[in-house]
């Protein structure tokens, strides 16, 4: 995990303030994200008796219905990478401005759902924004998912660090590296985001290591992380988009 959390720190890119900090602070301030969708995480235990063929069988059943197959949301399921897997988290996100929540839930249960696992329900609502789309992401079979929860650290925010988030993204889009990443927050915890990593290839870290981590630039990305933020939980899956 600390080999993880490491690389994760020199993927994620923040921007150090400048050292004339109170003007710039107050500008930064007024700088928000363009959310552009909404968005649930929700933690789910697999009952006693149920396994993952079970579940593999309800979502296969569940997406032929039309209220997936015309709703204009995405829905992945993602299991930690582990040799025994009893969790899941459930990702939906929604392009629409249409609450569809309530009535996936509503749907879930009346599908039988409540049999084969128990969830929290009661997430909260997070607005996101795609930093990073890698638009052939739908070719390849294989996805590996990092989930970052952070806070920032005192005076710092969004704002203080988007003009370097631009700089990463442009350098990631040259390497041509298969992957995405999400910035999630919730409106009620300003000082707090949800970071993901999605990777499409099996070999991600060494090619990652290879074209980016030895490079001047990581180093500065990384100083950069810990001077604006910290991470106090990361967490690997392999990921499944369900459709």
């Amino acid at each position: 995990m600390n080999k993880i959390y490491k690389l994760v720190l020199i993927l994620i890119l923040v921007n150090g303030c400048s050292k004339d900090f109170d003007e710039s602070f107050q500008a930064s301030s007024l700088i928000k994200p363009e959310f552009n969708f909404s968005n649930y995480l929700i933690e789910c235990n697999l009952k006693e008796g149920a396994n993952l063929l079970n579940l593999e069988k309800f979502f296969s059943d569940l997406v032929k219905d039309a209220f997936y197959v015309d709703g204009n949301f995405d829905f992945y399921i993602y299991f930690p990478k582990a040799s025994y897997v009893n969790k899941f988290i459930i990702n939906i996100q929604n392009n629409s401005n249409e609450e569809i929540y309530p009535p996936f839930i509503k749907d879930l249960s009346a599908k039988g759902f409540d049999k084969i696992a128990s969830c929290n329900f009661n997430s909260d609502k997070l607005n996101g924004i795609i930093l990073l789309n890698y638009k052939n992401h739908n070719e390849i079979s294989f996805n590996t998912t990092e989930i970052l929860y952070c806070d920032y650290k005192e005076g710092f925010n969004y704002g203080t660090f988007r003009v370097a988030i631009d700089r990463f993204l442009n350098q990631m889009s040259s390497l041509k590296i298969p992957y995405s990443v999400l910035y999630l927050q919730d409106d009620n915890s300003p000082d707090r985001f949800i970071w993901i990593n999605n990777f499409y290839k099996e070999d991600y870290s060494e090619e990652i290591t290879e074209l980016w981590i030895s490079t001047v630039e990581a180093k500065e990305i990384k100083d950069e992380f810990q001077e604006n933020a910290e991470c106090i939980e990361s967490d690997i899956y392999n990921s499944f988009i369900i459709n």
